[in-house]
């Protein structure tokens, strides 16, 4: 099909749940415009207009008066939007009932109002999943009514040149009188599912070609992307964490390796346990360790309960595994030093250091797991090469934010620089969708009337 490749008509946009302009950044230069964005977290606005130097508004989208900010916009070719996804993500409850699941009406009233030709929405990989995927048939259902044919695919950014695994659920709406096809932007890089996550239909499985070789760059690491930030220096901007590290931290962190974790039942290579830190959890002896270390390797077999993610055992039980002849008085003392507890006359360890782990350093050579919004607290996630939470330059690295792009610099707090950053599209996976957009605009309004009629004879 004919794309105009010099392209410049003016394309208009409207940028919704916009945080600190993650998704924006690409669509922040011409030929587009951002009309206006919006989002209810003066922090974000205030980091966003810093930067993009664009109008921004604090207002939350879902109240009423809402619907009248939009009658001062005539015309708007896309509608973005990150909208919020606490209900669906994976490292919180999971409520059905969660009122910011049903934030994305108020996308839906700013799509009807304006009748964009195209949008983009995006929301947490976990909507797909959760509830049977009742809200992804939710939201096609309802743009479908609004007069949108509506595609979904969960994307992840390390197949788009970030130097991170984070999956993402994008919505792509296209007006149903515009016959222009969206095309997806095709993945750059290798990089696929972790253990624990489900499989998707757009999971990328580097094959190679009849040469042996692969068409897919390898994932960018770590190391690739933060690498000169090792030394402290003024010449990056916001490379500074404020997190007061305890004495307490700085042992646990000295303790483990890379690629490991603070974890008392996953009974692996990458797991260190709380008794392996005695100066920090409690001393013990050898006995000790091997009740503890019998209930770990055992609190998650069937024969001893239904709970997912373990069951208490009893003292016929953990004498039975161990060998040893427990009685209560071998007990109590870990219950005092903290490493059980009791559960209706059964045990089980105690502690958060369950299932996904904490003080978690990753691999240098590898990308990052999902930057989260705690990414200043070393209990989650530390740095892989220094006994330190990561800076804020650093996560904005791992999110591919440009070094241009500041954060403290436009007056927020530093705790806010790593929320925002946290909660952002990755610009780099921004950059992806928008060449597509870009593609989509010049397709549908480069082609003349014949060469319409034979792109979709």
């Amino acid at each position: 099909m004919f794309i105009n490749t010099n392209y410049n008509a003016e394309i208009t946009i409207l940028s919704l749940f916009s945080g600190c302009g993650g998704l924006d950044i690409p669509f922040s230069s011409k030929p587009y415009r951002i009309h206006w964005a919006y989002d209810n977290d003066p922090a974000a606005i205030t980091c966003l207009k810093h930067n993009l130097n664009c109008n921004a508004t604090v207002m939350d989208v879902s109240q009423p008066e809402f619907k009248t900010e939009l009658c001062k916009f005539p015309t708007i070719d896309v509608v973005l939007g990150g909208f919020p996804c606490q209900g669906f993500s994976k490292s919180g409850p999971k409520k059905h009932d969660d009122p910011r699941n049903s934030l994305y009406l108020a996308m839906l009233n700013a799509i009807e109002t304006l009748r964009p030709s195209i949008f983009i929405a995006e929301n947490v990989d976990g909507m797909a999943q959760n509830f049977n995927g009742s809200f992804v048939d939710r939201i096609n259902s309802d743009f479908s009514e609004a007069g949108y044919t509506v595609e979904y695919r969960i994307l992840n950014a390390v197949n788009y040149g970030v130097p991170q695994f984070r999956r993402r659920i994008f919505f792509v709406g296209k007006r149903k009188d515009i016959r222009t096809i969206f095309f997806w932007p095709h993945p750059t890089h290798s990089g696929t599912s972790r253990n624990g996550e489900f499989r998707t239909d757009w999971d990328v499985d580097e094959i190679p070609n009849l040469f042996g070789q692969c068409n897919l760059k390898q994932p960018l690491s770590i190391e690739d992307a933060i690498g000169d930030l090792l030394i402290k220096s003024s010449s990056f901007p916001d490379h500074i964490y404020d997190t007061k590290i305890s004495t307490k931290d700085m042992t646990i962190m000295a303790k483990i390796g890379e690629g490991q974790k603070l974890c008392n039942v996953r009974f692996s290579n990458s797991s260190v346990y709380t008794w392996d830190i005695p100066e920090v959890f409690g001393e013990i002896s050898s006995r000790e360790r091997h009740i503890l270390e019998t209930i770990g390797k055992n609190r998650r077999k069937k024969i001893y309960g239904s709970i997912p993610n373990g069951n208490p055992l009893s003292l016929d039980a953990i004498s039975n595994l161990s060998g040893l002849e427990i009685s209560s008085t071998d007990i109590e003392p870990l219950i005092n030093k903290g490493y059980l507890k009791k559960i209706h006359q059964k045990y089980d360890l105690r502690g958060a250091m369950f299932c996904s782990g904490l003080y978690k350093r990753p691999y240098w050579s590898e990308p990052s797991p999902t930057i989260l919004t705690v990414f200043n607290n070393p209990r989650f996630f530390f740095h892989p090469k220094k006994n330190r939470p990561f800076t804020i330059r650093e996560c904005a690295r791992l999110q591919s934010f440009p070094d241009t792009f500041k954060f403290l610099s436009s007056g927020i707090k530093i705790d806010d620089a790593y929320r925002l950053i946290g909660n952002a599209v990755p610009p780099s996976l921004a950059n992806a969708l928008e060449r597509s957009i870009y593609d989509f605009f010049a397709t549908m309004r480069g082609l003349n009337e014949i060469e319409v009629k034979a792109a979709y004879a």
